[in-house]
């Protein structure tokens, strides 16, 4: 224990920096027009750079098309607005809007246009229906400190984002339909290409990475023929993993219901309605929801799991992971364990009582808890990892239990989007953990980030001081908590046996 703390306590040493240049701006000409910087400690941020015109009016549920080029230079420091969503998911500051196909990009001040520096995209989470990548919590001016170039973008969600209906599949003929969220991904993914050598980045060193809804993207893409070549190596964060996508027939059903309660007769009108209108009318319709990903033969033909166990995924290196609290997605059935423990046969309920609780304490939500993270997360990471390892493909898992310094004792576990608070190192006030964050905290963020920037740099995570991490080969997983990281071979296996093998779909 003592050793591994010693690792941790004096890891934060090792990040390396670059140094500042006295401009306070800088110019990079970008293929549709020049763009403006503002610099800042040493990191210069590109904000708000459109990357697809704005999907308006006619543009809406359709593929994204090229941005208008600009002929003076555009002042890139704010970011652009959040796609369209219940204003109760974002900071209430950050504007909401239906263009909103924006991206931001961070590097070294330093950095030269032939630095050839490796690159990180992020995807953002948030259930295909919110979130942005205009929030101060994925502000990556610390992963580029690593010497990288960094790239968040927008993309639209909820039923701007996901979205089929029978005359948008007519008039998308052989073209894919209904995953416009994901074209939009695919649009900033192509800018990075054609773009990110002005910034100093290497367009064939390109990492893609994302949480949550982000991860399932990543995933995704993985196996998607469109995204071939437009990214080299991959990380996913919490991004589940045996989530199925809706099949086309059943996405056009609900949009046909959602037009139905919205008085649309036809696709001219569904695009002619209010933003507003097509954000809130039967909302919390299951009939009329949005479905997500789609199963739209076309770009999506199959789902995620199936695509990896026939090998037809990108054989890239991999970092695959997931939080030890996951289950803070599902706080009503924890705080109710039994409709959850009630709802399982008898032998099954029996074996995860013993499984999850061997000293017998009767905390039931604890149970619920770990068998929601497992079923959900854990194993579905595992199975993953197992299959992309098939391949020949490096893989390497981690799983993140670190709880903060001063939340230790109350906090029960690394919650949902927890470990993102580390790859970006942001420390700001948070007024829902009301805690304070201490250096102990901010060392974990250094290792986190040395870890996510080596693999961009190598497609290894290993190197610059930090820990051995293992690639997975028999369910080797590198845990990241307080005592610091260790790597444990054969992680977890009973418990992820039971829940793959036993336990039903909760």
């Amino acid at each position: 224990m003592k050793t591994r703390c010693a690792i941790l306590l004096s890891f934060a040493a090792a990040v390396c920096t670059f140094g500042s240049i006295d401009a306070a701006a800088q110019i990079v000409a970008t293929r549709t027009g020049d763009v403006r910087g503002v610099t800042s400690a040493g990191i210069t941020s590109f904000k708000g750079i459109p990357y697809a015109a704005p999907p308006l009016g006619a543009l809406r549920w359709k593929p994204p098309q090229p941005p208008s080029s600009w002929q003076t230079v555009l002042v890139a420091e704010k970011t652009g607005p959040a796609c369209m969503q219940s204003k109760g998911e974002i900071d209430a500051r950050i504007p909401i809007s239906e263009d909103c196909l924006y991206l931001n990009v961070w590097r070294p001040a330093a950095a030269q246009p032939n630095a050839r520096l490796p690159v990180m995209v992020f995807i953002h989470g948030g259930g295909f229906v919110g979130e942005t990548a205009s929030s101060s919590l994925t502000d990556a001016s610390s992963l580029a400190r690593n010497g990288v170039i960094a790239v968040t973008l927008n993309y639209r969600v909820g039923r701007f984002g996901w979205f089929a209906y029978p005359e948008l599949s007519a008039e998308a003929g052989e073209a894919a339909t209904g995953n416009f969220g994901m074209m939009d991904q695919l649009a900033a993914l192509r800018w990075v290409r054609d773009n990110i050598a002005a910034f100093g980045g290497d367009p064939a060193r390109v990492t893609l990475f994302g949480e949550s809804a982000g991860g399932i993207s990543v995933n995704a893409l993985m196996g998607v023929a469109a995204a071939r070549g437009l990214f080299s190596a991959a990380i996913t964060e919490s991004g589940f993993g045996r989530n199925n996508a809706a099949p086309l027939n059943a996405a056009e059903t609900m949009g046909a219901a959602f037009a139905k309660a919205a008085g649309a007769s036809d696709l001219a009108a569904l695009r002619a309605l209010p933003a507003e209108t097509v954000l809130s009318t039967a909302a919390d319709d299951p009939n009329a929801a949005p479905p997500g990903l789609i199963l739209d033969g076309k770009l999506m033909q199959a789902n995620i799991a199936e695509v990896f166990a026939k090998g037809a995924q990108a054989r890239i290196p991999w970092i695959v992971g997931s939080n030890n609290y996951e289950a803070s997605l599902y706080s009503d059935r924890i705080a109710n364990p039994d409709a959850t423990l009630n709802a399982l046969p008898d032998k099954i309920r029996d074996r995860a009582l013993a499984i999850y609780d061997p000293s017998k304490t009767g905390n039931k939500s604890a149970v619920v808890a770990w068998l929601l993270t497992d079923k959900t997360f854990t194993e579905p990471a595992r199975l993953l990892a197992r299959l992309h390892a098939r391949s020949g493909a490096p893989v390497y898992r981690y799983f993140f239990s670190y709880v903060p310094e001063n939340g230790r004792g109350r906090l029960p576990g690394a919650a949902h989007g927890d470990e993102l608070r580390y790859v970006f190192a942001q420390f700001g006030a948070d007024p829902k953990l009301k805690i304070k964050f201490t250096d102990a905290d901010k060392r974990m963020a250094a290792l986190v980030e040395r870890y996510w920037t080596n693999f961009a740099r190598t497609h290894d995570p290993n190197g610059g001081n930090a820990p051995p991490w293992p690639r997975d080969r028999r369910d080797d997983v590198l845990v990241l908590d307080w005592l610091g990281p260790h790597a444990t071979r054969g992680f977890r296996k009973r418990e992820l046996d039971f829940v793959a093998h036993d336990v039903p779909k909760l």
